[in-house]
């Protein structure tokens, strides 16, 4: 299998953690590398008790800890020549941040701060996905499974919303989807407002809402089945001079 790096994408409660685990115990040298956890993030607590005081530094703290494991994917692929799998990627995070904002918690300077920072990270040349599985599932659905995720103050609302902004981050790049499946038959226009189209050399869409009807092994396929990469090539941009002086001043910022 050629090296690459695969990110799960989805709503709360759309199995991204099981099946970036499946990929990784079913592919031969793949790594496994989870999304920070909430348990961690400082903000997590007090953005629940007061969230207009905490939204900003919440959202800000899951963004750049996104992009140290993203990091670390990739220093694990240039140095082993193996494939890392992540339950998350960098693209996903502002669709949580744009619901925060429409929910009130952050104000319109808090949201700019927020999107300043996310610009930086998008601009350092990051290595794309080779590819992207996108797992759709029908908000209830994701609301019942968010409880067993110890997330019951979520809302259906909620959660309806953030499929919204993920089909408008993930379902606009026609030219570099790998055998879709299109959810009810549409797709978002590439200059259609909203969230700019998440870069990734393939994507691939599967509805995840009856896991009955799912098969583990197809998706193992479907990562069999993804193209070789001139890593060198790959990883070209994001080694040009000055690049990891940028890397390390994001990752410094305070914002």
């Amino acid at each position: 299998m050629p090296s690459q790096l695969v990110t799960i994408e989805g709503n709360i409660g759309s199995g991204k953690t099981t099946v970036a685990k499946t990929i990784s115990s079913y592919m031969p040298d793949t790594k496994f590398f989870p999304a920070p956890g909430r348990s961690k993030n400082p903000y997590w607590d007090r953005f629940h008790q007061d969230p207009k005081a905490n939204a900003l530094a919440m959202q800000c703290w899951f963004l750049r800890e996104r992009l140290k494991v993203y990091l670390a994917a990739l220093r694990h692929i240039e140095h082993t020549k193996e494939s890392a799998v992540l339950d998350f990627s960098l693209w996903s995070d502002e669709a949580f941040a744009t619901s925060h904002y429409e929910c009130g918690y952050m104000t319109t300077d808090e949201f700019a701060t927020y999107q300043g920072l996310s610009r930086a990270i998008f601009a350092l040349k990051l290595p794309p996905p080779h590819l992207t599985i996108v797992l759709h599932a029908k908000p209830e659905v994701c609301l019942q499974r968010a409880v067993g995720l110890e997330r019951p103050k979520l809302s259906e609302a909620y959660l309806r919303r953030l499929d919204e902004l993920h089909r408008e981050r993930y379902l606009r790049d026609l030219d570099t989807v790998f055998t879709p499946r299109w959810l009810h038959s549409q797709r978002v226009p590439l200059d259609a407002p909203g969230l700019a189209p998440a870069p990734s050399l393939q994507t691939l869409v599967r509805d995840w809402s009856d896991l009955s009807a799912v098969k583990p092994v197809a998706i193992g396929d479907a990562v069999m089945c993804t193209e070789p990469t001139d890593l060198d090539a790959w990883f070209a941009p994001f080694r040009a001079k000055g690049n990891a002086e940028r890397v390390a001043a994001v990752l410094d910022s305070k914002s």
